[in-house]
């Protein structure tokens, strides 16, 4: 349906009254509420709703203002036609077909004036002239016909009045405003007819279809936040009426479900309400219950109200990571019982990469420097874009296919080129199902920080809002890569635990309003020169910066460089050329779910410069070994746990303590111990290598200046000694 029909459309004097007093009385929240009901396709961004156009699909052509502070408010343009859009009458009657009775019948409770003079009562009409009693006359008497200055009703879910809030200001002789000591007007509530006994929440119609609601603590600025799209509530007459005596008289159940956000006044009282607040929505089973913290240098009982006065960035305000806070345990929380919490099927664990990375968390990728992590997420990236079935990648398939993003903040355009030529020579890319977004920052303006640190708390950058603006219209967006972590945090996540568990939460937050993987490239510490990482828990305790990087992550992938011996034997078993920054193992190091935590065997391709798995080539090597070979390994590696037990030290090839001396000591009649010492050095070598790299074997020091030389298992039950235990043994 063309707009231009529908602002042609021509009324009669009677039909134009009615849309005048649609337009003023119907508030304006409300008419933002029937606009994103009638098209819920639409987007808000700040103060303007887009859409695709009035038939109602999605996209950005069609522009309309909800600011109701704007003397444009509800008006716009179909930019594709060149209509204008005028008026909410006019909106719903396009996007309903109906006529103007309709949409009058649609807001009748909002057209009924409740303010002539006398002021109709809307709840109990008969009791509008009721007397006063006597004995008040000397005190304002306030009742049903008294003018007031506002009025809030608090309705029922289905719309019905419950109770009206009126606010008078208080007014001398001369009508002049009578104001406290500290300038403020002096102002009462009053409810009518009465409060109720059971106290419910304002804005409950709104309230029933919302999945997040910002508490605040009184209806000006709950309202104020409606005006905004947001869906707000309050309590009847904030701290002065809810107690830690009186909140059993409060109906938080409403919020059962919801997503709950606390807007406290900055103040003392405020606070105190607010804690009372966290407490209710907890017990009424809130999804998530999340305590807002004033930002630093606001004036006294600054509040919602107040910000949006002085255009204050409400979007970034709500969301900033450092005002997550943990849900307060209660016992009387209802959605404990086991019955309620795990109702039905469970949810099903998806994956980015089948059993390895999850899709839609955040994902720490660590290596150390020079390992090839750019080239590694940029091939994932690339695999997850093209639509193509099993392709491995990680150490694993990949599982899901969309659209995905790099911003890389090191490489530029002509190196990313390069990168990408050598990972798809045939051109492939041409044909992607999917997008795939390759950012290089050096060439676009330069790197932004996703978080910075503001004041005392942390904060995200005007530039990363608008990107990330731009992440959440992507429908099937399954990957974003941010390489390197250090580059778009500017705060110090490697030596402060606020600072790490912020962009964890921030990145956390991502994963899940996308639904996509986020996965940040994180460099590892420096191993010390002829110790190499043989476990994933090793990995793990070197990933660098505070315990908050790896515990606020849903999942952690590390590689790590292994032993040169290793690496040598490896390549002879795989019949290519020994090269150094070759041979690398990698695994998962933390996962919150079920991973499968095999270590992984990764060969950088030569041609490609890609690490890349060869776990099942590797295995079949050792597989397809004589059984000779096998039985001696496993005569070496029971050697090394005998003199673990004992206390003797046992090394590859030295003089006094080496495997062959050792052999050479055992009796005649021992044919394994013979069998080993048929062979060379160079052989013993690579048996010992092949045990440290299935992970059975690792090297110790003696002492903490020493050499990393002793043999040892990288076993922890029985008796079996620790590192720990090796550097206090007594060795001969």
């Amino acid at each position: 349906m063309s707009l231009r029909v529908v602002g042609n459309t021509r009324y009669g004097d009677k039909q134009r009254d009615l849309v005048a007093e649609i337009t003023d009385k119907v508030p304006s929240y409300v008419q933002v509420e029937a606009l994103k009901n009638a098209y819920p396709n639409g987007r808000i961004v700040r103060n303007e709703f887009y859409l695709g156009s009035l038939s109602g699909e999605a996209g950005q052509s069609l522009k309309i203002n909800i600011d109701p502070s704007s003397p444009e408010f509800m008006r716009g343009m179909d930019f594709n036609t060149g209509d204008g859009i005028g008026g909410i009458t006019k909106i719903l009657m396009a996007a309903y077909n109906w006529k103007i009775k309709d949409v009058a019948e649609h807001f009748a409770t909002f057209l009924e004036d409740t303010r002539t003079a006398p002021p109709e009562n809307p709840i109990k009409p008969e009791l509008q002239h009721q007397p006063q009693p006597e004995q008040i006359k000397q005190k304002r008497v306030i009742d049903y016909s008294t003018p007031y200055d506002s009025e809030y009703l608090y309705l029922s879910e289905e719309g019905e009045i419950l109770v009206a809030v009126r606010k008078y200001i208080e007014r001398d002789q001369t009508g002049e405003i009578v104001r406290d000591s500290d300038g403020s007007a002096k102002k009462e509530f009053r409810q009518f007819p009465r409060l109720p006994e059971t106290r419910p929440l304002y804005n409950l119609p709104y309230i029933k279809e919302a999945d997040r609601v910002i508490w605040v603590e009184g209806e000006k600025c709950a309202d104020a936040l409606i005006n905004l799209g947001y869906t707000a509530t309050c309590t009847i007459g904030g701290a002065g009426m809810l107690s830690q005596r009186t909140k059993d008289k409060f109906d938080f159940s409403p919020l059962h479900g919801k997503e709950l956000i606390i807007w406290p006044d900055n103040d003392e009282a405020g606070q105190k309400l607010a804690r009372i607040i966290q407490e209710l929505g907890v017990n009424a089973g809130a999804k998530s219950v999340t305590m807002l913290t004033p930002p630093q240098g606001k004036p006294k009982k600054w509040d919602a109200a107040d910000a949006i006065e002085e255009a204050f960035d409400i979007s970034k305000f709500l969301n900033a990571p450092n005002h997550k806070v943990k849900k307060t345990l209660s016992l009387k929380n209802r959605n404990l019982i086991i019955g309620n919490q795990f109702a039905g099927a469970p949810p099903e664990q998806k994956f980015l990469i089948g059993d390895t990375i999850p899709l839609g968390v955040p994902c720490v990728f660590a290596a150390a420097g020079d390992s090839g992590k750019g080239m590694m997420t940029l091939d994932l990236a690339m695999k997850v874009a093209s639509g193509q079935p099993m392709q491995n990648s990680f150490g694993g398939l990949v599982a899901h296919h969309g659209s995905a993003i790099i911003l890389s903040a090191e490489d530029d355009r002509n190196e990313l080129h390069r990168r990408v030529s050598r990972l798809d020579s045939s051109n492939n890319r041409s044909g992607y199902k999917h997008d795939l977004l390759v950012v290089p920052l050096p060439n676009e303006g330069g790197v932004f920080p996703i978080m910075m640190k503001s004041d005392n708390t942390y904060v995200t950058s005007p530039e990363f809002e608008k990107i990330y603006e731009e992440m959440l219209e992507i429908e099937d967006l399954a990957l974003v890569v941010v390489d390197p972590m250090a580059s778009f945090v500017h705060a110090d996540v490697n030596a402060d635990p606020a600072a790490g568990a912020a962009f964890m939460g921030l990145l956390a937050q991502m994963a899940t309003e996308t639904g996509a993987t986020v996965m940040v490239n994180h460099h590892m510490a420096k191993v010390r020169d002829k110790e190499p990482v043989t476990t994933p828990e090793q990995a793990r305790n070197l990933i660098r910066g505070t315990s908050a990087i790896v515990d606020g992550v849903r999942s952690a992938f590390a590689i790590w460089q292994v032993d040169e011996g290793v690496a040598e034997a490896r390549c002879r078993d795989l019949g290519v050329k020994y090269q150094r920054n070759m041979i690398y193992d990698g695994a998962v190091v933390k996962s919150n779910g079920v991973a499968n935590r095999e270590i992984r065997r990764f060969v950088r391709n030569t041609n490609t410069g890609l690490l890349e798995d060869r776990t099942v080539e590797l295995n079949a090597s050792k597989s397809s070994a004589r059984p000779n070979v096998q039985a001696r390994r496993e005569t070496i590696y029971r050697w090394i746990i005998e003199c673990e037990l004992n206390g003797v030290p046992l090394t590859v090839s030295a003089k006094e303590t080496g495997i062959l001396h050792y052999a050479n000591n055992q009796p005649e009649t021992d044919t394994e111990a013979q069998e080993v010492k048929k062979q060379s050095r160079q052989t013993i070598e690579g048996d010992v290598a092949n045990l440290i790299g299935d992970g059975r074997v690792k090297k110790y020091r003696r002492n903490k200046n020493g050499p990393t030389q002793w043999l040892g298992t990288t076993r922890t039950d029985g008796n079996l000694f620790t590192e720990e235990a090796y550097l206090n043994v007594d060795r001969i």
